[in-house]
This record gives C-alpha cells, sequence and structure tokens, in this order.
C-alpha cells in the first residue's frame, strides 16, 4: 500500500507530526510519500491518505480543504483518515468546553 501523509501547515508543527505519522507507518511496512498538499502532482497514485491541517480561526487551512474538494471523487473510494493540529480553544465542539473551563 501507497500512503500520502499529506499536510498543511503555518509553522511546521503539522508537518512535523505528519513526519512522525509517516515512520510509523513505514516500520509497519507502508509505503510513505510525506509531504505538504501543496506539493502533490498527482493524488491517484496513491492507495490510502493520511491528511492534516493547523487550524486556524476554528476551520482547516485553504490548501488542506482545496486538496479535498479538488480530489473528493478519489477520496470517496480510498482509505482517508484526517487529523487536525491546534489549540483547544480554537476547536468546535465538545473540545473547546473542558480547556474553557480549566483556564477560567
Amino acid at each position: 500500500m501507497n500512503v500520502l501523509v499529506g499536510c498543511t501547515t503555518v509553522n511546521g508543527s503539522t508537518c512535523e507530526i505528519a513526519e512522525h505519522i509517516g515512520a510509523r507507518l513505514a516500520e509497519a511496512g507502508v509505503t510513505v510519500d510525506v509531504r505538504p498538499v501543496t506539493r502533490v502532482d498527482r493524488a491517484d497514485g496513491h492507495d490510502g491518505f493520511v491528511l492534516g491541517s493547523a487550524v486556524h480561526h476554528q476551520a482547516w487551512l485553504p490548501a488542506a480543504k482545496d486538496f479535498i474538494r479538488d480530489n473528493s471523487t478519489l477520496l470517496r473510494f480510498r482509505p482517508v483518515w484526517l487529523f487536525s493540529v491546534g489549540m483547544p480553544g480554537a476547536l468546535r465542539g465538545p473540545w473547546k468546553g473542558p480547556h474553557a473551563r480549566k483556564n477560567r
């Protein structure tokens, strides 16, 4: 299996996490291609995807959203795992509540 571990980052931490994920997959015998999604020429050369983005203003970065939108047909038929990197206060849903209560 050939897996793209794609990332979108502002300060580099999301791609550092992608590198760690890629290393673990490689240890398990998976062929891994770790790179920013802006440097992916052809997504259809991959059998599966691990995609991550930094979270800014409670949303994924535009390049990550664009990659998913531009490759949505392909991604429907391949295994996909998503991850986000951000401060809990920047997230929506149940993650924001506990963080806000701790810092009062």
